[in-house]
């Protein structure tokens, strides 16, 4: 389990306006603290294109043999859960896809304004 990666996850139950069930997530906190910590901070990941157009979103692309459709990984429902619930490794971000959730994560805790450049 690393930054940057895409995993298959169980997030649980069905709660409203949450992505919940099994879906591919990707780890964001630090390899650090991933060996240290039995939980894990994830972004989870939705089909629905529409949700692009959010801030604190970015695209991730469909990849043969792994990620089977196009997807919007949401920043702002980053969330930790237990390690226990990441199944099965998907693939690693691609360079762009990682600085694109950048920038969604900093949009999404506010430290970047939704629309602007970072400084």
């Amino acid at each position: 389990m690393k930054r940057g990666e895409i995993w298959w996850a169980d997030l649980g139950v069905y709660r409203t306006q949450e992505q919940t069930g099994r879906r591919p997530v990707i780890v964001w906190q630090s390899d650090t603290l991933t060996r240290l910590l039995q939980s894990i901070l994830v972004v989870p990941l939705t089909t629905n294109l529409d949700r692009a157009k959010l801030a604190g979103t970015a695209f991730i692309a469909a990849s043969d043999g792994a990620l089977a459709a196009d997807s919007v990984a949401l920043a702002f429902q980053m969330r930790a859960i237990p390690k226990a619930c990441l199944k099965t490794r998907i693939r690693a971000l691609t360079v762009d896809e990682f600085a694109e959730l950048d920038l969604a994560t900093d949009e999404a805790v506010g430290r970047v304004e939704p629309g602007t450049e970072p400084e």
